[in-house]
């Protein structure tokens, strides 16, 4: 398998939605009660600073995504913030270690000073 990490594209919102809303179904993780539709997820998305999605280049396939953005705003605006979440069947394979490695870089690219 490999895996690559890039910026979210349209040709991938139902993937990257579903993984989201897995993690939502679970309960544990994300404090959102209500799955996204098409339109919410492609709205929340793109409303990040950065989303990036881990894809099976082999299958073409969105494993894991994430999104980063300001921790607050004013004076906590150079402190990012950020959400992971990896499909269960990719679970172990250290999707959500690729997704924290390219997270940290792309916060600094993005200005931010910590996270």
């Amino acid at each position: 398998m490999s895996v690559v990490i890039k910026k979210f594209e349209n040709s991938y919102l139902l993937e990257t939605m579903n993984i989201w809303n897995e993690v939502i179904d679970e309960g544990i993780a994300f404090p959102q009660l209500n799955k996204l539709n098409e339109t919410e997820a492609d709205a929340f998305f793109k409303e990040q600073t950065y989303t990036g999605i881990a894809v099976d280049t082999e299958r073409n396939a969105v494993l894991g995504m994430y999104i980063l953005h300001p921790n607050n705003v004013g004076r906590c605006g150079h402190i990012a913030n950020a959400s992971y979440a990896v499909n269960s069947k990719a679970r172990g394979l250290h999707i959500g270690e690729k997704l924290v490695s390219d997270c940290l870089e792309k916060a600094r690219d993005n200005g931010f000073a910590i996270m």
